[in-house]
């Protein structure tokens, strides 16, 4: 597809945090390609504040699918659903790119009018169904998701370029006053799956060390209903208890930028803290980093030898994380701070 035919592209990716960062690259090529193109994105509204601000975005138009979810047939949601369709025809697309690869995207992409929608061939697909809506498929050869949406910029014409994740500057407004301007190290102990988090004690141990070994000041981010799961790390700390953070996108983004280090399970603020190049230690057991995991070169990942891939959520399955020791991270966190940039997966 040329720059001459296409001008108007809409990129659907409704979430979740680490799956739009991992999309993020797909703005960034498009419009280091074709400066001239308009590139608008539809977004869960609670990720809208993952993507205001970032200039090379010129629309953002979103709505509440969690409300859809559970709501489908309601009034209100069949409205909400209607008046962002209205406004996504309105802008009269080229193209869709499908980067959610599942059926409620694709049925989005057709709603919006798009004269092509663009999306993955199998095995990239959730649910094979949404094939049916697509014009193109695209066939990535790619190990990461990254570089499996990247195809799809690459079906439109887009140059192959250094891989990089526009964000928004964030609001150091909404942090604590108190906090130190820069040389944080942020703790995330939560994770959507119970069987991705690491013990409590392990990160306390992992809090300690980063006080006494690298006089690092330690900031717990705690997400929605993880209090539970911060306070206890917290009870298990032997040194000055962390600092706790529990704000907003906007207000994590500010956090992190301040911040030369992360460490967490495959979630969310992790991997936001690789796409603002923060050296990040990434703990993984169910999931495969080498497909999912922080992109960039100042992350570390680990993993249990032979863990299997599984979408098992149960706290049985935490086990697997188990198997990751403090020592090991301790000593990704040595390497990183040494200024050992590679990335191992």
């Amino acid at each position: 597809m040329s720059k001459e035919t296409t001008h108007r592209v809409l990129i659907v990716r409704f979430g979740s945090m680490g799956d739009i960062l991992h999309s993020l690259p797909v703005l960034a090529s498009l419009r280091e390609s074709f400066p001239d193109w308009e590139v608008d994105w539809l977004v869960e509204s609670r990720w809208r504040p993952l993507l205001e601000g970032i200039p090379c975005l010129s629309r953002i138009v979103d709505f509440d699918t969690l409300t859809w979810r559970k709501r489908p047939l309601a009034l209100q949601t069949l409205r909400a659903v209607r008046g962002a369709m209205q406004t996504l025809r309105a802008r009269r697309y080229d193209c869709a790119l499908d980067l959610q690869a599942a059926l409620k995207s694709a049925i989005a992409c057709y709603l919006s009018g798009a004269r092509e929608i663009v999306g993955f061939k199998q095995p990239w697909l959730k649910e094979p169904a949404c094939g049916v809506f697509y014009t193109r498929s695209v066939s990535p050869n790619a190990v990461h998701i990254v570089e499996a949406n990247l195809a799809l910029a690459a079906a439109l014409g887009a140059r192959p370029g250094p891989v990089r994740f526009p964000l928004p500057p964030g609001d150091p407004a909404a942090l604590p006053a108190d906090l130190p301007p820069n040389g944080l190290a942020v703790i995330n102990p939560g994770a959507g799956w119970r069987s991705k988090l690491w013990p409590a004690e392990s990160y306390a141990r992992v809090c300690d060390a980063l006080q006494q070994d690298f006089s690092l000041p330690v900031v717990l981010n705690c997400g929605p209903g993880e209090e539970g799961l911060v306070e206890e790390v917290l009870r298990n700390c032997r040194r000055s208890p962390p600092r706790v953070y529990s704000g907003n996108v906007q207000g994590l983004i500010a956090l992190l930028r301040r911040s030369r280090l992360m460490v967490g399970p495959d979630t969310g603020p992790v991997h936001l803290a690789a796409a603002l190049g923060v050296p990040t230690v990434g703990l993984f057991g169910p999931t495969d980093p080498r497909r999912n995991g922080p992109y960039g070169a100042r992350y570390r990942s680990l993993r249990p030898d032979g863990a299997v891939t599984s979408h098992r959520h149960s706290a049985r399955s935490a086990e697997l994380m188990e198997q990751i020791h403090p020592d090991q991270v301790l000593e990704a966190i040595h390497e990183l701070l040494l200024g050992q940039t590679e990335c191992l997966s």
